[in-house]
């Protein structure tokens, strides 16, 4: 394969960044596509001048994916959304984007096709809407694009992350961190950075067509622990008090009538559930990737929530 440009749907995001980061670091043109440029600038420094360039691209418009595909011999698809506002809904852009990048990547004559998906796409009997719309964007994917690789990443950590930043910010407004239900669900969060360079290393090796990579870190926690380890992070002592996942479910669905809900009922269910590696799965080993232990990198940017900031001498090292 002689793959020289690469288009990154979702780039900008906080998952496509990093992707970005790593396809840079590995010498790739990169395209990225997204609706919002403004958002996007920040990945132009991921690599040399004029390496990443920006290209306005709408999911629901699949011509503008056409040319945003056209000249790259590898595409990479990102794109997704934590909750649905308006015209951005799940279907739109987790099944219907997928389907229209799949089936233009086909017919540009695109050598490899990489989809981000996450751990629990497999599980065709849940009820949640979010994860229904992952399972059936990887069917459109495969249905369009045979020989895609699909990764499915647990949650995601890293300077932007969503779960350790808002614990964070909680344990530092409230008297107390709270966790759904008893925090006996288990995630295996992975490294942002082992995310982007997974996307790069498969785009490298032929033999990871048509394959599904499940990736977790090194460490699988309840998110009992998950919240221990932000307060230690942060040195804060808070209590850990389990709230039932009905009434998390509820304060949920009414924060989702927010410009940004901060908790959305789907994302109470989830975290009711274990994201974590199956037994058998093929991951980041396989791909000659060493995960990224989270303790080795919350010092980096949760150190900006201790008392007294990152830089209170008094703040433990």
């Amino acid at each position: 394969m002689d793959i020289k440009q690469v288009t990154v749907f979702g780039g900008s995001g906080f998952i496509g960044r990093a992707i970005v980061r790593a396809l840079a670091q590995e010498g790739y043109q990169i395209r990225v596509a997204c609706r919002r440029l403004e958002l996007a600038e920040r990945c132009k420094t991921a690599g040399d001048v004029g390496q990443v360039t920006l290209i306005r691209a709408n999911l629901r418009m699949p011509q503008s994916v056409v040319a945003a595909i056209t000249g790259s011999q590898a595409v990479i698809n990102a794109a997704g959304i934590p909750f649905e506002r308006g015209r951005q809904r799940y279907r739109n852009v987790h099944v219907e984007g997928a389907r229209a990048i799949a089936e233009a990547s086909r017919a540009a004559g695109v050598q490899r096709l990489v989809h981000i998906s996450g751990i629990g796409a497999e599980s065709r009997s849940s009820k949640n809407r979010y994860i229904q719309s992952k399972v059936e964007a990887e069917d459109a994917v495969i249905a369009g694009f045979e020989t895609a690789t699909i990764l499915r990443p647990s949650v995601v950590f890293g300077a932007d992350d969503a779960m350790f930043n808002r614990l964070a910010r909680i344990a530092t407004q409230a008297p107390f961190v709270p966790v759904v239900g008893n925090g006996k669900a288990r995630v295996q969060p992975v490294f942002a950075g082992d995310v982007g360079a997974a996307a790069a290393a498969v785009l490298a090796r032929p033999d990871t067509a048509k394959s599904v990579f499940e990736l977790g870190g090194p460490k699988v926690y309840t998110y009992r622990e998950i919240a221990a380890l932000t307060l230690r992070e942060i040195d804060r002592d808070k209590p850990i008090i389990g709230v039932p996942a009905g009434l998390m479910k509820i304060a949920g669905w009414f924060a989702e009538f927010l410009p940004v809900p901060p908790l959305t009922h789907d994302q109470v269910d989830l975290l009711t559930h274990d994201s974590v590696v199956r037994g058998g799965a093929k991951t980041l080993a396989d791909l000659g990737i060493a995960a990224t232990a989270a303790e080795a990198i919350l010092p980096t940017y949760l150190d900006r929530f201790r008392i007294g900031g990152r830089y209170n001498k008094h703040a433990p090292a």
